[in-house]
């Protein structure tokens, strides 16, 4: 007969539960054991926990309903959609932003490199789509001002211009009046907002020209060759009569500096914090802007150094001279680099193309020539009947040609290809 004591131990032992066997992540927990753990969390939890768990669970159920109805082609307003799923594209255009062909799929046992080569596949797909999407905002041809018969383009205004064009374009035409201290010089910040304006008899004004703000206009009461940005707009140099001074966004004179006198024409070298300047006593001088000090002054030997640009892909100095000579100069070196015979008189103006190759003179023969700066050697010829006083290339390798009060926009085949 067993004892009580083996009795009760033996009741204890049948009683006890027997331990789960610890969960693991890729078993799915039971119904009842989930309803069971809901249970007793909840009676541990307030109403206003129960209430937002119940609100977080109901928002992937709207998310599908939301799905559900995109796919049904049903809305809350009970219309159908006219025209379901995504909007249609050309074949043409397609086939136009195509970048490769199908990647061949892998044998079965490479799931990982199926996979990337799916989703690869996919975005590459999306991205084809989209681009032919928006090629429609995306224009390659450029516009050009192009007269009806017999149509002289010099009668267009820029009124009817700026009337014909959108509101984008039309918005950035303005009109300057400036008939009392001219004839200007004027020149443009790196970033293209910025407008500086130098007048012969004095007149220097900033302004920045897209919101048509003033930010400064002063009188230097006496002549002005010159103006030009430093490295950024809160900085600018006036050429006047006898020295170089230097001004802020403000009209504040920061810096006089009278080795530099006489100056006539000048250009900013951004990447190198270089100032050129060119003088009346036929002298090159560079100015290191960030200390303020003289680099180099170079003799050119060649007279009055009226023109003068700079080589935008290289930094070189071009110098159009009265004999008909284009000289090209360096800081490093006290020689002409090139000395070029370009026209039968005097030269008139010099421009380079962005990326250097081309450069365009004009001179007193009332030509205007078009060298190939690799070879030196002229590729085109034009003959204008009044000359062309003052050249500028656009980035899209139209050259525009001032002869008097009228602009002509010449289209060079080798420029514009």
């Amino acid at each position: 007969m067993a004892s009580p004591s083996k009795a009760a131990a033996s009741e204890a032992h049948v009683g006890k539960k027997k331990k789960k066997p610890p969960a693991r992540y890729w078993q799915e927990p039971r119904e009842e054991e989930k309803d069971g753990n809901k249970v007793g969390k909840d009676e541990g939890r307030t109403e206003s926990a129960l209430q937002q768990e119940q609100h977080t669970k109901l928002k992937p159920r709207k998310r599908k309903q939301e799905e559900a109805g995109s796919d049904g082609k049903e809305f809350i307003s009970g219309k159908s959609d006219p025209f379901p799923g995504p909007a249609p594209i050309p074949e043409d255009r397609v086939q136009k932003f195509k970048r490769k062909e199908k990647t061949k799929m892998p044998r079965p046992k490479h799931r990982k490199l199926r996979d990337m080569i799916v989703r690869s596949d996919e975005a590459s797909e999306m991205a084809q789509k989209q681009a032919a999407r928006l090629d429609l905002l995306l224009p390659e041809d450029a516009g050009f001002l192009e007269g009806d018969e017999d149509e002289d383009t010099c009668t267009i205004s820029q009124e009817d211009i700026a009337d014909a064009v959108d509101i984008t374009s039309g918005a950035k035409y303005f009109n300057l009046k400036l008939s009392q201290f001219g004839p200007y010089r004027l020149d443009y910040s790196k970033t293209g907002r910025h407008l500086l304006l130098g007048g012969r008899r004095g007149h220097v004004a900033c302004i920045d020209w897209q919101s048509k703000q003033l930010m400064c206009e002063i009188n230097v009461m006496e002549s002005v060759n010159d103006v030009k940005w430093l490295h950024s707009e809160t900085m600018y140099a006036v050429a006047q009569k006898k020295w170089l001074h230097i001004y802020d966004s403000n009209g504040i004179e920061l810096h006089c500096i009278r080795k530099f006198n006489d100056v006539l024409r000048m250009q900013f070298l951004p990447y190198h914090f270089l100032l050129a300047t060119a003088s009346a006593t036929s002298f090159l001088q560079y100015l290191d802007v960030s200390v303020g000090k003289e680099v180099a002054a170079i003799c050119t030997k060649t007279g009055r150094l009226d023109v003068m640009c700079q080589n935008p892909h290289n930094a070189i100095i071009h110098l159009g001279h009265p004999n008909g000579t284009v000289t090209l100069w360096s800081p490093n070196q006290k020689e002409a680099l090139v000395k070029m015979l370009c026209h039968q008189g005097g030269v008139r103006s010099v421009a380079v193309d962005k990326t250097g190759t081309y450069m365009v003179t004009s001179g007193m023969d009332k030509k205007v020539k078009v060298y190939d700066i690799r070879t030196f050697k002229p590729l085109k010829s034009y003959f204008l009947p009044a000359g062309a006083s003052c050249l500028s290339l656009s980035h899209r390798g139209l050259l525009s040609a001032a002869t008097g009060d009228i602009v002509q926009v010449i289209i060079i085949p080798t420029l514009h290809d």
